[in-house]
């Protein structure tokens, strides 16, 4: 599922979404907080209008992920969108070897770049 957030952050437990909604919305923080906590399986909430980040800590074993999500989007803070990027950090040993290596092609490509602009500047 794709989502119109910029950052999602998901470990077994914990999940950290910034929503555009509750930045500078100190009632919407909280709103959100009520809701959310407010089912079964939710531990902790914490919307923070500074960031715009909501923390949800739950119970894996009594509640899932995509429950926790879809309750955003119910709630008006996520849309589930076909196109949308998402970033996803995760404790998953198989997304951080994939994360891994496209950050180590990236720099690489980028210093190769880099070197061979200063080869050409020189020549």
């Amino acid at each position: 599922m794709q989502l119109t957030s910029t950052y999602v952050h998901a470990l077994k437990g914990r999940l950290r979404i910034k929503v555009s909604g509750v930045r500078g919305s100190p009632a919407k923080a909280l709103e959100i907080e009520g809701r959310l906590q407010a089912m079964a399986g939710v531990n902790h909430v914490k919307a923070t209008p500074t960031t715009g980040n909501v923390l949800i800590l739950y119970y894996p074993d009594r509640i899932g992920q995509q429950e926790v999500i879809g309750a955003l989007q119910r709630l008006g803070c996520l849309h589930a969108y076909s196109t949308s990027p998402v970033v996803v950090a995760s404790h998953n040993p198989v997304l951080r070897g994939v994360a891994d290596r496209l950050v180590e092609t990236l720099v690489h490509s980028t210093v190769e770049l880099a070197l061979q602009r200063l080869v050409t500047a020189l020549i």
